[in-house]
């Protein structure tokens, strides 16, 4: 977060903040919005980008994704299985 000062006397003060990590920002900052963003405009809005990220989440980001074996949570190589899973079907 950076504090900048007002850019003019009827401009209002910004804290711009940046979120490298779109995990964190879904584990983070959605949260903190959906408790403390009161009923206004700028909640419609922001309830419109939040249904866009999440499905942006759900259905086309790149990600880490575990292996589809029962109980293994080891990340997917090919397949949908882990390594161990891979190298286990294909005789390895």
């Amino acid at each position: 977060m950076v504090e900048s000062r007002r850019r003019r006397p009827h401009y209002d003060d910004e804290i711009p903040f940046a979120i490298r990590s779109l995990r964190d920002h879904l584990a983070v900052t959605i949260p903190f919005m959906d408790v403390h963003l009161p009923e206004s405009y700028k909640r419609t809005q922001y309830l419109a980008w939040r249904a866009e990220l999440m499905e942006y989440w759900e259905h086309r980001a790149k990600r880490v994704r575990a292996c589809t074996v029962g109980g293994c949570e080891a990340p997917r190589r090919a397949h949908g299985l882990c390594r161990h899973h891979l190298f286990a079907l294909r005789g390895h």
